[in-house]
């Protein structure tokens, strides 16, 4: 027989409970509304830097600038993906990468931030094997170990970016000569939100993405330090087994790419309108004619109205997912052969159960190149 009290600890434990859930409901759509803004943003300027770098020449001095922001991009993206996707990893693609040229690419975007005080030295193995991993995340990494390094140098020091072959992994070392840490400090090192920056200058999530990246691609990292004698972070990735040269057969051709396909009619359907605006310049650059609606209702009339064929919609995916099919039935019950791409600056997963189905998904901020590819993929399809 259960007491009183037991029955008002129990009822007390359950709205616990259901308090807990209610916040954390409320703060995964938070997350969700930031990323959907951030990725927006990204691509915004993700887009339009490739459209500058396509307009520059290989030698124009604005170029390395162009590339350095575009980089920059990536890795925000990157970071964007993973802190707010909270314990759902990214399904990333791993490829061999060049870790020398990963560092290469942060150090001449960090260079600026370090100042004239911070001195950076860099040793890279010319001879240094290739590691599996995604370019984005390694630089993401680079990027948050070289920025740890500085701050713990506020008056200066030296930082230091080393690779090297160590049997079968390949080494990546970042090392400083700032106050380095305690026992303590490096025992909680890469807990999330854990920083002994003071408020406003931390937000504890860099080092633990660090640790999940390296991990997460099979790696290891270790930590030496000690109070007042600087820091070194080493990170060991698996190298990737080179495989022989192929053989070339006479007579083999490639197999050719998505067949290019232009000069159709393309109804954008995207509420931001800086986003918009990219993906109408993008189709026009692939001679395609555009319709563009800044909301679904709008979207839908221009679809009665207009006179003609529309082949495709570039559809915003919007919460729910799933909703975003229900709308493209609407508009496929007057134009059955219409073909739909769906975009999307939420962290949608093509293959949850809320996904939309009817079209591929495209994660928000895209490359102009993935989205050339994804308009000729879905045009040149059969319905």
């Amino acid at each position: 027989m259960t007491s009183e009290s037991g029955a008002v600890s129990a009822r007390e434990q359950i709205a616990r409970l259901e308090e807990a859930l209610a916040d954390n409901a409320s703060l995964r759509r938070h997350a969700s509304s930031v990323a959907h803004d951030f990725n927006n943003l990204l691509a915004v300027i993700t887009g339009y830097t490739e459209m500058i770098l396509r307009r520059l020449h290989s030698d124009d001095p604005l170029r390395r600038n162009a590339e350095a922001i575009k980089r920059a991009t990536e890795w925000g993206a990157a970071l964007a993906q993973q802190v707010l996707a909270g314990n759902r990893r990214p399904q990333s693609a791993p490829a061999p990468v060049e870790l020398n040229q990963i560092v290469g690419n942060v150090t001449r975007v960090l260079q600026p931030l370090l100042g004239d005080t911070i001195e950076l030295v860099t040793r890279l193995d010319s001879e240094l094997g290739r590691v599996s991993a995604n370019p984005h995340q390694i630089g993401q990494v680079i990027m948050n170990l070289v920025v740890n390094a500085r701050d713990a140098m506020p008056g200066g020091g030296r930082l230091t970016i080393e690779t090297a072959n160590v049997g079968q992994v390949v080494m990546l070392a970042v090392s400083d000569t700032g106050f380095g840490m305690d026992d303590e400090t490096r025992a909680r090192l890469f807990e999330p939100y854990f920083t002994t920056k003071e408020p406003g200058r931390g937000s504890g999530v860099g080092l633990a993405t660090v640790y999940d990246v390296v991990t997460q691609f099979g790696g290891q990292i270790s930590v030496m330090s000690d109070a007042g004698a600087g820091s070194t972070f080493k990170i060991y990735l698996p190298r990737v087994q080179e495989p022989a040269p192929p053989v070339e057969t006479p007579g083999t051709a490639p197999v050719p790419a998505a067949p290019p396909v232009d000069g159709k009619t393309v109804l954008v359907v995207e509420n931001e309108r800086e986003v918009r605006d990219l993906i109408r310049e993008i189709l026009q650059l692939q001679n395609h004619v555009v319709l563009e609606a800044g909301d679904r209702d709008e979207a839908l009339a221009l679809s009665k109205q207009h006179i003609g064929r529309i082949d495709l919609m570039v559809v915003d995916v919007g919460i729910p997912p799933s909703f975003a099919d229900e709308w493209v039935r609407r508009v496929r019950a007057a134009r059955p052969e219409i073909k739909v791409l769906y975009v999307s600056g939420y962290l949608t997963d093509a293959a949850s159960v809320d996904a939309p189905k009817l079209g591929p998904l495209l994660q928000k901020p895209f490359t102009v190149g993935a989205f050339t590819k994804a308009i000729g993929l879905v045009l040149s399809r059969p319905k």
